[in-house]
């Protein structure tokens, strides 16, 4: 499987025993430990090694631990499953020359993965992967076999969140959190942060489950309804988290039972930011974010960068400038004095102190958002394509992008990850290949969720004329 070792949009994917084996595993960490040693001082810093809760993520951390350390890395190796975030912290703050993270994130059960980590904690850019995709031929070296030492590395990132989160103030929240890490990396992680301050944290699917119980380990709506109906049978006395497979992307469910995008929480964490904390600096969004971020930045007076999709295109804008909060469409949200990257475990958390500072609930803050910017609803729809086909109707779109979609005038057509649609009425909609999965994805954002339906509709219809 030589050429099938490609990085996406963040880390490498495979399919369990077709593309990602033991055998592939092993070459990329043997490339990516090449690299470590020649650009970030990996044989005098270290490395860090973690994995999540996936079928052979324990067993593929172990191979690529070893693998380094025969390349002469000290070796650190978590000695439990845990969050991405958690990995990116311990290198940040160890000091390591790079960490590794066997991961396929919110890919289906049937994938596994391979996340490489910089010295600043941050996902590894495009010119990193493709340097290390070029190194993936060359043999073993004859260095001297170093130690794989066993840590925890969730005790120093829960110490750490008690000194930046005001859990005092969380744990005296009205609500009980309902945590769904969907059998996921990140456990009963929220019990063990918030359980001493006396909030009840009840915590569903918590155990490890490498099918997920059936479901995709992605927060979103679609996935989330066991928690979105735990939390309605309280009656508007809960609030629910939701978190993908290794923890770094979030969703959360109000007090009524009812889901909120992640856009949603990326434009809360940024008002708590820059009014509840007084902080201040630039804001980072993906091209597939919601049109509200501009709208805050500009009451705000805050400039806003738009970015290709993918947390690795945050974070050289975070190490580069003054950066107050990135964020995603997919519920990856990074902020200013934590790691450079996107923490589910922690945007959550800064959410519940919102609402305890605030004194208001979930909902309420929703509403209000949309009372004073508007009305910005979105939704995204996933069609299966090969990634060949799926490339080429952007091709095409891009080429000759259509003057209307439904009775919707195209004002503007943006062309930087995949082409988006900008409308007269401020909707729009986004055609793009994805960078991981044989997918297509329409993304779309409008004033009524009717609008949002009917667009998906004809970006639907779109995408099967452009495919010849």
């Amino acid at each position: 499987m030589k050429g099938d070792i490609r990085f996406g949009t963040d880390g490498w994917r495979g399919i369990i025993a077709e593309d990602f084996t033991f055998s592939n595993l092993q070459r990329i960490a043997r490339a990516s430990a090449f690299y470590m040693i020649q650009h970030w001082d990996a044989i005098e810093r270290g490395a860090t090694v973690g994995y999540d809760t996936r079928f052979l993520s324990p067993e593929g951390s172990q191979l690529v631990a070893s693998t380094l350390a025969q390349e002469g890395i000290p070796v650190v190796l978590s000695s439990e499953p845990i969050p991405t975030p958690l990995l990116s912290f311990s290198v940040k703050e160890g000091g390591k020359g790079g960490g590794i993270m066997v991961t396929a994130s919110h890919n289906p059960y049937i994938f596994n993965g391979f996340k490489i980590k910089t010295p600043q904690g941050g996902s590894a850019p495009p010119q990193v992967t493709k340097e290390v995709e070029s190194l993936l031929n060359l043999p073993p070296t004859a260095a001297s076999l170093q130690k794989v030492e066993k840590e925890d590395l969730t005790s120093p990132y829960i110490l750490m969140i008690g000194k930046t989160i005001e859990l005092e103030a969380i744990g005296k929240l009205p609500y009980t959190l309902v945590s769904d890490p969907i059998h996921g990396a990140v456990g009963n992680l929220f019990q063990r942060i918030l359980g001493p301050y006396s909030l009840k944290v009840e915590v569903i699917a918590g155990e490890r489950n490498p099918l997920f119980g059936g479901r995709d380990p992605e927060p979103i709506e679609k996935n989330i309804h066991l928690l979105m109906n735990r939390v309605k049978a309280f009656g508007g006395k809960a609030i629910g988290v939701a978190n993908d497979g290794d923890g770094d992307r979030l969703g959360m469910v109000d007090e009524k039972g009812k889901f909120v995008s992640p856009h949603r929480l990326l434009a809360l964490v940024l008002e708590h930011l820059y009014k509840n904390r007084g902080m201040s600096g630039d804001i980072v969004k993906t091209f597939s974010t919601t049109s509200m971020i501009e709208k805050m930045g500009q009451d705000y007076g805050l400039t806003v960068h738009e970015t290709a999709i993918g947390f690795k295109y945050i974070l050289p804008l975070m190490l580069e400038r003054d950066i107050l909060v990135g964020g995603e469409e997919s519920g990856g949200i990074g902020v200013k004095g934590h790691i450079p990257e996107r923490d589910g475990i922690y945007s959550a958390l800064l959410i519940l102190e919102k609402m305890a500072w605030d004194g208001r609930g979930l909902a309420t803050m929703v509403e209000d958002l949309e009372k004073r910017y508007g009305p910005h609803l979105y939704r995204r729809r996933d069609i299966h394509l090969p990634q060949r086909k799926a490339q080429k109707v952007v091709d095409n779109l891009s080429h000759t992008p259509p003057e209307r979609v439904n009775k919707n005038e195209v004002a503007e057509v943006k062309i930087l990850d995949g082409v988006k649609l900008m409308f007269q009425n401020g909707g729009w909609i986004l055609f793009r290949a994805s960078g991981t999965e044989p997918l297509l994805r329409l993304y779309c954002e409008a004033p009524s969720l009717k609008e949002v339906s009917t667009l998906l509709d004809y970006g639907e219809e779109l995408v099967h004329r452009f495919q010849s």
